[in-house]
């Protein structure tokens, strides 16, 4: 999946973990993280749709906590701080931006893997 966006995003990444929920505040639906430096916490969700799921948390949340540390890591670079609410609009940007590519890749690798 991360090889479909290319290694300048996911230069520095050290790690990917799939995580047991934490208690972050009650009522508040946690499902990634990013910590600097060069980590993404993913964390468990209660059991539902199985396929619908994973997709979700591949295409969407790891997308979204890539988008951070990329930012994150290009911030670093320029020593530019970026506001809370700029660091979202860029993360959520770059899971827009690079949804379609990803899963058109992984569908490609599939189709090639069934014949």
């Amino acid at each position: 999946m991360l090889e479909a966006i290319g290694p300048w995003a996911w230069y520095g990444l050290r790690a990917v973990e799939l995580r047991q929920t934490e208690d972050f505040r009650p009522g508040f639906v946690v499902y990634g993280r990013t910590r600097v430096p060069g980590e993404i916490f993913l964390y468990e969700q209660p059991l539902s749709e199985a396929a619908s799921l994973r997709d979700f948390m591949r295409f969407d949340v790891l997308l979204h906590e890539l988008g951070h540390h990329v930012l994150q890591h290009r911030s670093r670079k320029v020593g530019r701080v970026q506001r809370r609410s700029d660091h979202e609009r860029f993360a959520e940007a770059f899971a827009d931006r690079w949804k379609p590519t990803v899963q058109a890749v992984l569908e490609t690798a599939a189709d090639d893997q069934a014949t």
